[in-house]
């Protein structure tokens, strides 16, 4: 069997950072495919087009919500101030959730590949496994740094308050005919200034990481995981293994899989693997930046049960830091659950500069695979 941690090494120092839809994701997806042809599985690379930043499509949506509030407020044209300061929210909220993308459909976008690899059971196939793992490594950005990644949570509450009360206090203004009260937004529009500023300079300052822990690890697990079922072939359970891109930009990767195959998902249980190179093992109990999604009742029920086993030391909590690919099976409410780990409810080094293969701990992936491989073979059993 592979060792988990020589694909973690192919894959972050050999090939090194894979921003999305570059060309070491692509070639971290020529590696992925010939590992699990080689395990047997009956493999299929479906490309599709992303933007390569997220700046791409969130700057758009800051700067019109700004021009709302400088129409409004500078100008005292508060209806036009609020038609553009709303557009704005619904395309920040469609943008964050994945529900509504009215602004990644028009920005320069670039190719990429999810990886898609099935395993026929021994049966006729009763239901379906599908193991997730993202392979893209994203690039740092200021609210991710050590000293500062415990105000991430806080910080994101902040901006999307302040994108949903700027409207707000435009439209209050323009109900009751004082312009003065227009000024209420202006709080709420340095806030966006800021985050407008923040994507500027992640832009200019950062380059992608090697992605040892984000997500390497990930796909080092699912990888061994899928060597191990090959070998011991599942009764009456379709293994599929999904190797996805462009997770760092908004789980376009995910999205690309669910819009051509969002009915595999039904009957499906989806586990996905996430940043499992450092720190404490868990498996998440709720996901979502923006809105709170449960995370399968019966995955978490497995979970629990798994967890129990000695020498495992695996917990259950939420998940609100940042977009996973469970989040849009989530949000169709089919049956998913992340195993990942975190130092004290933070990632140990991911997404910044020290995320090398110097730094994963081998314990960590050790015990994200066994836990992981418990939970399966407790699935299909």
């Amino acid at each position: 069997m592979t060792d988990p941690l020589e694909h973690i090494l192919r894959l972050a120092f050999e090939i090194g950072p894979r921003p999305a839809a570059g060309e070491g994701e692509r070639r971290a997806a020529e590696y992925i495919r010939e590992k699990l042809e080689g395990f047997g599985f009956n493999v299929k690379v479906e490309e599709f087009r992303s933007p390569r930043s997220p700046s791409l499509f969130l700057a758009p949506v800051f700067v019109l919500a700004l021009v709302g509030a400088v129409v409004a407020v500078v100008f005292d044209r508060d209806a036009l101030g609020l038609l553009l300061a709303g557009i704005a929210l619904v395309a920040f909220l469609g943008e964050i959730t994945a529900a509504l993308k009215l602004v990644t459909p028009f920005v320069a976008r670039g190719r990429s590949q999810n990886v898609i690899a099935r395993l026929a059971p021994k049966e006729l196939p009763r239901r379906r496994l599908i193991l997730v793992a993202h392979y893209d490594s994203p690039k740092p950005d200021l609210g991710w740094s050590p000293r500062l990644v415990r105000f991430r949570r806080p910080a994101f509450r902040l901006l999307w308050l302040s994108m949903i009360l700027l409207p707000v206090a435009i439209a209050v203004s323009a109900a009751t005919v004082v312009p003065q009260l227009a000024y209420a937004a202006v709080p709420f529009a340095l806030v966006i200034l800021v985050a407008l500023a923040l994507l500027v300079h992640r832009a200019i300052r950062y380059k992608p990481v090697h992605g040892a822990n984000a997500n390497a690890s990930g796909v080092a697990v699912m990888l061994t995981l899928c060597q191990a079922l090959a070998v011991d072939q599942p009764a009456d359970t379709e293994v599929l293994a999904l190797a996805t891109g462009c997770q760092d930009v908004g789980a376009v990767g995910m999205q690309a899989f669910i819009k051509n195959h969002g009915d595999e998902l039904e009957r499906a249980w989806v586990v996905n693997i996430d940043s499992i190179g450092g720190g404490d093992v868990f498996y998440t109990t709720s996901e979502g930046m923006l809105l709170k999604h449960r995370t399968s009742e019966e995955l978490r029920e497995v979970a629990e049960k798994v967890a129990m086993l000695p020498g495992m030391e695996v917990a259950g909590r939420p998940y609100r830091l940042s977009v996973t690919d469970a989040e849009p099976v989530l949000l169709r409410r089919m049956d998913a659950i992340s195993v990942m780990a975190d130092n004290n409810g933070h990632p140990v080094n991911a997404h910044w500069r020290t995320d090398t293969v110097a730094n994963i701990d081998p314990d960590t992936v050790d015990t994200a695979y066994r836990f992981t491989e418990a939970m399966v073979r407790r699935l299909i059993a």
